[in-house]
């Protein structure tokens, strides 16, 4: 046996082997994808500083996911629905650990939602579930898809978490279906390019090797060593893969049937493909793997997921040349059976061979019309991205049917609402930091953009109109109205009314109480939800009762009085609101005090009552005062902003249900949450969030929450973040990749304007393809927009697998007899390589093509992208290097001519 035949035997074993492991050891992909595929977006972002506030939330519901039960009836719910709904509910938190749930909010347990849980129109009713992250998000769909239905009306599970899953769920199948619809296609076209059963399955075979290795290895690195996933990294390691494994095999093959023509025996032929065509296909593999190892060094976690890709190729190139060369030594010419007599490939492509003529010939023209026809294109642009990950799934799934339906019936926000986390260094459970919250709350509801604002000072996303002063001093005026109609009708017979000592000494302990009282209320503005009057009537019989002299109603009217005379006192000496309440409390202890020495005098002249008579008219008419001044402050705009919780209702079982929802278990974080009006996947919606943050930290400068660290969490605090992020490490890591690239181009061609002139190319190709693709997705698939990885895709694809065609013209460019001229030899070129290159886009074309039938928009997009943008290629490539060719050494060549005559 010939020694390069036990060689490559050695060699094919050996493959064999690394299959069988690859096989082996391979990790469960989709759990992988399910724990570590997901979007990972830097922790000292706002999306994830906010999910890590909630993991550390406390009540139960750190470290769940949130999810979303929707009940639809056409019609409405009715009461019967509604029984039904409830039993269903609690059937389920019966079972609450086999569910995961720890948290309900549902118009039962929570009456005060209800205008966030059930939509104006009565047919859709929301269930929102928090759900321990014990079981994986597939385990508590399935789970809950059974559990929450309920006969009679359509029931649904959606939610982030859900829409995420199912988005993988149908990436997978989506592969499933490439790799069926790629491997068909490409036996296909290999069975018509060769003629023959027996090359497609080596083909075939080889790059599968490839394939199910670096699966394996990149999945097991998945696994063991934190190596970055994404749901796009299969996918794409499958097209890429049998795309250009593909469009090598036919460089290698071709020259492997052509050495066998020419005479030389399979081993000749054999070693002679591999050194000729091996080399293209190094050079073209490697100018590829740069393309996708500089993925390596991207920030964002999807872009430098594809890295995965460039290890494909690394096996891919292995096994091509080595693995190969096993089958080419074995079978000799039967690779191309039924084909007996073999033929060098004589034809020669006439498009590119008459479009690279026609550029040598008119070169700047040629370039110019190029320019006119394709820069339009590229001006126009792709426009706004599309970051709502929903769209990628089809609307025949339930999580996406009961997310439209939410949509539909709901504001397009309340699907999926923002929540603002502030997380301050002291406990929120105060006056002061629930007045500084409340305040917030009413700024950020007053926003054009916003629908809803929910927290602990609003639950129902309403203000309590008994926590604020306005509501408070009409309370307060009500009942000093009372007490001064009340004087009017006892002032006669005051002078009959006597008091005895214990008695007038309780009223001067009171009235001082009453100073003391009236200064709180000045201190908060001016109001609380507790009547002054009353408490101190409370007070004094209190006292008198306490000494054994309790006092009628008209004593204690005649006291009332008394208190009113202070206020009037108070009003005539000042001028402004809280000078006002000051006055108030000063002039009232000092009648406290004053009352105390007249319970002396009124004890020893009870005949001198008339003086009292005169004074129950003086204090009738400073009630009145007192009552006007309460009334004006009452309408002012102060007492309608103004917020005020009195300790007994910051301490009530009723206001403790709002405190457990919307402040952590420390009482140190407390959250917001908030309902846009705008579709919270659009661009003006990730723009409000922004700018919703930066309100927020502005308005809780110079309070008690100074300092605090506020953060967004939510599906369009989750884009806006993916959004920048994404958009920085776009042009960040096209720029290593183009530089990769130009070195790698440098080396082959030995040039520096043929590298330039090659880029150039593929990035007009690239920016015309994604304005095409547009208008195809608006035209075809009702998406107005392109999905927001579109773009990098496309430009990865495009820019890494379609240098692989500049490669292949170049380096039979340089093979030409370098006397000839190098318009001359740029045109045989085109005609030789332009079959190659034709077969090859349709091969990688129809390999993207596969990704259409997944039903996954932006891989969708991608494929589109990656074929529009190879048939701009394989049309102006041959026109734009041609015409630079001559232009840069067709001038230089005659110039050596002229100084070679003289």
């Amino acid at each position: 046996m010939n020694k390069f035949v036990k060689k490559y035997t050695v060699v094919a074993i050996l493959w064999i082997v690394a299959v069988i492991a690859a096989i082996l050891f391979l990790p469960n992909i989709n759990n992988l994808e399910a724990q570590k595929g997901q979007t990972k977006i830097p922790s000292d972002m706002q999306s994830q500083v906010a999910e890590n506030m909630q993991k550390h939330w406390g009540h139960h519901i750190s470290n769940t996911r949130q999810v979303v039960l929707v009940y639809h009836n056409d019609k409405k719910i009715n009461a019967s629905d509604q029984a039904k709904i409830n039993h269903q509910l609690h059937q389920l938190t019966k079972k609450s650990d086999y569910y995961g749930i720890k948290g309900v909010t549902s118009v039962q347990n929570t009456p005060v939602a209800k205008k966030q849980l059930i939509s104006k129109d009565k047919t859709t009713e929301l269930v929102q579930l928090n759900i321990s992250k014990q079981d994986s998000v597939e385990t508590i769909n399935n789970k809950l898809q059974k559990g929450a239905r309920i006969n009679g009306l359509q029931s649904y599970v959606t939610g982030s978490d859900i829409l995420n899953n199912d988005m993988r769920v149908s990436m997978v199948d989506g592969i499933k279906k490439t790799e069926i619809i790629a491997t068909v296609f490409i036996l296909i076209v290999l069975i018509i390019v060769f003629r023959s059963p027996i090359v497609p399955l080596i083909s075939i075979l080889t790059v599968g090797v490839s394939f199910i290795t670096s699966l394996s290895l990149v999945m097991n690195l998945v696994k063991y060593f934190n190596f970055p996933l994404s749901n796009f990294t299969q996918v794409f390691m499958v097209v890429v893969l049998f795309g250009i494994g593909t469009d090598y095999n036919i460089l290698l093959y071709d020259q492997f049937k052509d050495d066998l023509a020419d005479g030389m025996d399979k081993v000749a032929a054999t070693m002679h493909a591999r050194k000729l065509a091996g080399k293209t296909i190094l050079d073209s593999g490697i100018s590829v793997l740069i393309g996708f190892a500089a993925l390596g060094l991207a920030n964002f976690s999807i872009y430098r997921s594809g890295v995965a890709v460039a290890i494909g190729v690394i096996l891919l190139l292995l096994v091509l040349l080595t693995l190969n060369p096993f089958f080419m030594l074995t079978l000799g010419g039967k690779m191309f059976w039924p084909v007996k007599r073999l033929e060098t490939q004589k034809q020669r492509s006439r498009l590119w061979g008459f479009l690279s003529s026609k550029a040598v010939q008119f070169s700047v023209p040629a370039i110019l019309l190029v320019l006119v026809v394709v820069l339009p294109l590229v001006v126009m642009g792709h426009g706004k991205l599309n970051y709502d990950d929903a769209v990628e799934l089809n609307n025949k799934i339930p999580s996406k049917q009961g997310l439209n339906i939410v949509q539909k019936h709901f504001s397009k926000g309340t699907a999926e609402p923002a929540t603002i986390y502030i997380k301050a260094n002291h406990s929120l459970n105060n006056e002061k930091s629930l007045m500084t919250i409340d305040r917030i709350t009413r700024q950020l509801a007053k926003r054009n953009d916003v629908k809803t604002v929910a927290s602990v000072t609003e639950p129902s996303g309403q203000p309590i109109k008994q926590l604020y002063l306005n509501d408070q001093l009409k309370t307060l005026t009500g009942k000093m109205s009372q007490a001064n109609s009340g004087l009017s009708k006892i002032q006669a017979g005051a002078a009959n009314q006597s008091f005895n000592g214990s008695q007038l000494k309780a009223i001067g302990e009171s009235a001082q109480s009453i100073g003391q009282h009236l200064q709180n209320i000045q201190s908060t503005a001016g109001g609380s939800n507790m009547t002054a009057g009353q408490q101190v009537v409370a007070l004094i019989q209190q006292k008198a009762t306490a000494m054994g002299s309790p006092l009628n109603q008209a004593q204690l009217q005649v006291v009332t009085g008394a208190l009113q005379q202070a206020g009037a006192q108070a009003q005539a000496k000042q001028s402004g609101m809280s000078n006002d309440l000051n006055g108030i409390a000063s002039d009232t202890q000092n009648i406290g005090n004053n009352t105390q020495s007249m319970a002396n005098q009124l004890q020893a002249l009870q005949g001198q009552l008339a003086a009292a008579n005169e004074g129950l008219g003086k204090i009738s008419q400073g009630s009145a005062a007192a009552n006007d001044y309460l009334s004006a402050l009452q309408s002012s705009a102060v007492s309608n902003d103004t917020f005020y919780i009195p300790n007994q209702v910051l301490q009530s079982k009723e206001f403790k249900q709002a405190l457990n929802n919307y402040l952590s278990e420390n009482q140190k974080i407390t959250k917001l949450t908030v309902v846009l009006k705008d579709n919270p996947s659009s661009s003006q919606a990730m723009k409000s969030i922004n700018n919703i943050q930066s309100q927020v930290k502005q308005n809780i400068g110079g309070t008690s929450l100074n300092g605090s660290t506020v953060a967004i969490s939510g599906q369009t605090a989750t884009m806006s973040d993916t959004h920048e992020i994404a958009t920085k490490d776009f042009l960040r890591t096209a720029i290593i990749m183009l530089i990769g690239i130009l070195l790698a181009l440098m080396f082959v061609t030995k040039s520096i304007l043929q590298p330039l002139y090659i880029e150039g190319t593929l990035l007009l190709a690239y920016l015309s393809s994604l304005t095409i693709t547009k208008l195809i997705s608006t035209v075809i698939l009702g998406q107005k927009m392109l999905t927001w990885n579109t773009p990098f895709f496309a430009f990865i694809m495009i820019i890494a697998l379609g240098v692989d065609y500049s490669i292949f013209l170049m380096r039979k460019y340089q093979t030409i007899d370098p006397e000839a001229e190098p318009a001359e030899r740029i045109v045989e070129a085109s005609k030789f390589i332009g079959v190659v290159v034709l077969s090859s886009a349709l091969i990688l074309g129809g390999t993207f093509a596969a990704l259409i039938p997944s039903g996954v928009l932006t891989l969708i997009q991608v494929a589109i992208a990656v074929v529009v943008g190879l048939l701009i290629l394989i049309i102006i490539l041959p026109i734009l290097l041609s015409a630079a060719i001559n232009l840069t050494y067709g001038d230089q060549r005659n110039s050596e001519r002229k100084r070679r005559i003289k």
